[in-house]
């Protein structure tokens, strides 16, 4: 499990419960609260990671207003 901070948000990635080889994203505010999470799983940890960063600049990203 590894986490990514962000100004008010933070990425996390965790093993896949239903597959412990793949990985998904959840997406935390700075409370530790679940705002998102990964809708699939990855087949990698680089794979999840990328897809979280992105889902999380284009929806939680202040200096774009979201």
């Amino acid at each position: 499990m590894s986490i990514d901070s962000a100004r008010t948000h933070s990425v996390e990635i965790v093993p896949c419960l239903d597959d412990p080889r793949c990985y998904r994203w959840i997406i935390r505010a700075r409370s530790g609260a679940v705002v998102e999470h990964s809708p699939y799983a990855f087949v990698t940890s680089n794979g999840a990671r990328i897809s979280g960063e992105c889902w999380m600049r284009e929806h939680f990203d202040e200096g774009r207003g979201g």
